[in-house]
């Protein structure tokens, strides 16, 4: 990488100077470890910052990259409503959100063959593609006319693109952040909170103004424009490693704490989004809700998760990770049995705001979880990818599944079996994840895990 910096570098450097130099007496005393033996462990950076400007450099790109990417996965319930009113009326509920769900299975499953480019260095390669071809799916979509043309140009190019600039945005931030990682990734991640309350806004109000094809076009143009700046910041602090690996490292699972941590988000994940699929629509038919209002639910749900994306993981690095997730698990399952008793637009509208809130941390925190379970930092990436890959079959399965437990007829769904549902995923997940926790540190309760 080219090492020429300019005088704004300079001081992105002098503020992370004074961090490194209690590292450099270490490596210099008599008891560190000689320069011949450091040389063979080169997959291993130095000791993070943890701070300074060019690692909060990273946390803005890729706060970007989740503001586009997870912003746009999230507001699909707004592009369902769109397709079902006017351009693919004459498909099923049920058929028309596949094309979410299954954008969200594909992002997450490209992560598998992300994970080792970017342990081998390649992160600006892996913006640069992505970037090309969400743009490129976005204008496609904004084409497209018939059920096939959306799956294959929504569903299938842009989650592909989407899955090329995910992983580099959870994964880079990692390197540079060491006791704030939770913290910084709940910052980035707080992006998808935003982007998931303007671009459902954008989608509802300029599509009446300038119809749905411009609208497509003006988001992918926003994307294109914020994906730039991601590109420009963003830089890895492992050295690039070129040794061939495993696109599906199957010796990974042999690690019982990591297997089981990625089987506890994978059952989170069966019920996590299911409101944020089906809150409207409980809303209209169940609240008596007005659909004016019921359509601003999504971007309320969202908005709540913002500071769900900040406070947990704040207290995440106080009290511990899988602590702090466990706490909030609990939260989540209760608020869910709760809705069974919600019937007023009030009580939707409160508890949309609460649940955006405490089901939060189960988007930033897998990712400090699951790195702090590996000390080896050149694989974290590739870790990362496989565990997006399982959670993104839950993400595929738990709404058709809510979908067919709701049933065909509206008027008299099963609502109380969608909602024992979502209750019972986030119940079990808890308990898997405690059993993680247990795994780790035992049965010690005021210890930080």
């Amino acid at each position: 990488m080219d090492r020429r910096t300019s005088p704004k570098q300079h001081r992105c450097d002098h503020e992370s100077l004074a961090q490194h130099e209690d590292d450099k007496m270490i490596s210099q005393s008599p008891d560190a470890p000689s320069l011949e033996k450091q040389q063979y462990d080169d997959t291993q950076p130095p000791p993070a910052p943890n701070g300074g400007c060019r690692a909060w450099l990273q946390v803005a790109g890729a706060w970007t990259i989740m503001f586009n990417v997870l912003g746009l996965l999230n507001s699909y319930g707004q592009f369902e409503s769109i397709y079902e009113r006017d351009i693919l009326k004459k498909e099923t509920s049920s058929t028309i959100a596949w094309i979410g769900s299954t954008q969200f299975l594909i992002c997450y499953l490209v992560c598998i063959f992300t994970g080792p480019l970017l342990d081998t260095g390649h992160l600006h390669l892996l913006l640069s593609a992505g970037t090309i071809v969400t743009v490129f799916g976005l204008m496609m979509t904004s084409l497209c006319h018939s059920y096939y043309q959306f799956f294959l140009s929504q569903t299938v190019v842009t989650g592909i693109g989407f899955g090329l600039v995910f992983l580099p945005a959870s994964s880079v931030v990692s390197q540079w952040f060491s006791t704030r990682t939770p913290l910084a990734i709940g910052i980035s991640v707080s992006g998808s909170s935003i982007g998931a309350v303007i671009y459902p806004i954008m989608l509802q109000r300029l599509t009446k103004h300038i119809g749905f094809p411009w609208t497509v076009r003006i988001i992918g143009f926003i994307v294109f424009t914020t994906m730039l700046f991601s590109a420009a910041v963003m830089r890895l602090r492992t050295p690039k490693n070129p040794k061939k690996r495993k696109i599906i490292d199957l010796g990974h699972f042999k690690d019982k704490l990591y297997l089981t941590a990625c089987l506890s988000f994978f059952v989170n994940f069966l019920g996590l989004y299911v409101f944020y699929y089906f809150i409207a629509l409980y809303a209209t038919e169940v609240a008596g809700t007005d659909p004016a209002l019921a359509d601003y639910l999504l971007p309320i749900l969202n908005a709540g998760s913002f500071f769900g994306r900040l406070i947990p993981n704040w207290l995440a690095g106080r009290y511990g990770l899988m602590n702090v997730q466990i706490v909030f698990g609990i939260i989540s399952a209760t608020l869910s049995f709760a809705l069974l008793g919600i019937k007023s637009s009030g009580g939707v509208i409160a508890f949309a705001v609460v649940y955006g809130f405490v089901s939060a941390p189960y988007v930033s925190l897998p990712i400090p979880i699951v790195t702090s379970l590996s000390s080896d930092k050149s694989v974290w990436a590739t870790r990362l990818g496989m565990s997006f890959a399982i959670i993104g079959f839950g993400a595929l399965i738990g709404s058709p599944v809510a979908g067919a437990i709701l049933g065909g007829d509206r008027q008299n769904g099963n609502w109380t079996g969608l909602i024992v549902w979502c209750g019972v995923m986030f119940s079990t997940s808890t308990v898997i994840l405690t059993l993680v926790r247990t795994m780790k540190v035992g049965f010690k309760l005021w210890v930080k895990a």
